[in-house]
């Protein structure tokens, strides 16, 4: 098992830090994993991972090969490649990043050195480059949760600023990014004729959402990025959350507003002098009862936590 030491140097001070990956590389068992999929329409497909919890994979079969987005965790790529072989047996022409978090894109380290084009936002690349340490603050498990650095043939080829077109067939495939909020490089993948979206963590249907706050999230820019998500989609738009089965732009819309509300209420709450518990008990609705992350409640504290620490109204 890797561990990496970490040398800093002052004047006169010498000191080394251990920095531990246990928490990466024992995150799932393989052994204990299967995969789903689910046809969204015609050519573009879903894969969920049972037993892991990684996010959803986005598959879009061309006439030229395969556009995968997302390529979930480096150990799991047999199992993910067995159900891509299930959909077709083209190549896969290119990989989307929705962003960097390695339960969507640890997957880079196997494919890169294929010699796979993956596309990402730009920050992307700069994280996956370092040894990045996970915000723990919403998620209690995510606390002291590093992920080494990629090597240089494990990271993106083609990175973006703002947005970026790939034309397949008599498909247009827009790639979004949004601004700062699950983490700062959150891309949104739009199938234009097909009318399907591929969100990543940008949006969930896990419960509260996680946002990465010590590596450019932002939960008020999350809450911005929904709205902007629900602007390029319509009634008939499908859509592939980073977890949760498919959905569509209503549910999009309804956790926008009700995470405006917690953070609406979380601001107010602080300035009339409530705790944080006051303010908790302030909140009824279904976000606060997420699943899979530990206690409910004690989430749903961390995450009001959070928005005060977003505000710097707390440390």
């Amino acid at each position: 098992m890797k561990k990496f030491i970490l040398f800093f140097f002052f004047p006169f001070i010498f000191y080394a830090q251990e920095i531990s990956f246990d928490k990466y590389y024992n995150w799932l068992n393989p052994d204990e994993m299967s995969m789903k999929t689910t046809q969204v329409k015609d050519n573009i497909y879903m894969i969920e991972g049972i037993g892991g919890g990684f996010g959803n994979v986005g598959v879009f079969v061309g006439e030229n090969g395969i556009i995968m987005i997302d390529d979930s965790f480096e150990i799991i790529e047999e199992l993910l490649n067995e159900a891509i072989a299930k959909i077709s047996n083209k190549r896969i022409k290119y990989i989307i990043n929705t962003h960097y978090h390695f339960d969507h894109a640890d997957g880079n380290r196997y494919y890169g050195k294929k010699g796979i084009p993956i596309v990402s936002h730009h920050n992307v690349r700069t994280r996956q480059a370092e040894i990045t340490t996970a915000y723990g603050g919403i998620f209690d498990l995510l606390e002291n949760f590093n992920v080494p650095a990629h090597e240089m043939d494990e990271l993106p080829t083609v990175t973006y600023e703002n947005t970026m077109n790939l034309h397949e067939g008599n498909e247009t495939i827009s790639i979004h990014y949004f601004g700062q909020g699950h983490t700062d490089g959150d891309s949104i993948i739009k199938f234009n004729k097909a009318n399907v979206v591929h969100t990543g963590d940008s949006f969930i249907l896990y419960g509260l959402p996680y946002i990465d706050i010590t590596n450019g999230g932002s939960i008020k820019g999350f809450i911005k990025t929904l709205t902007h998500i629900a602007e390029i989609c319509d009634e008939d738009t499908i859509i592939i959350p980073g977890h949760g089965g498919l959905t569509n732009v209503e549910g999009v819309k309804k956790m926008r507003d009700d995470l405006q509300l917690y953070y609406n209420t979380t601001i107010s709450g602080h300035k009339k002098g409530l705790t944080i518990e006051q303010i908790s008990s302030s909140i009824n609705i279904d976000l606060g009862k997420t699943n899979g992350f530990g206690d409910p409640l004690t989430v749903k504290h961390n995450f009001i936590r959070s928005i005060l620490l977003e505000n710097n109204i707390i440390k």
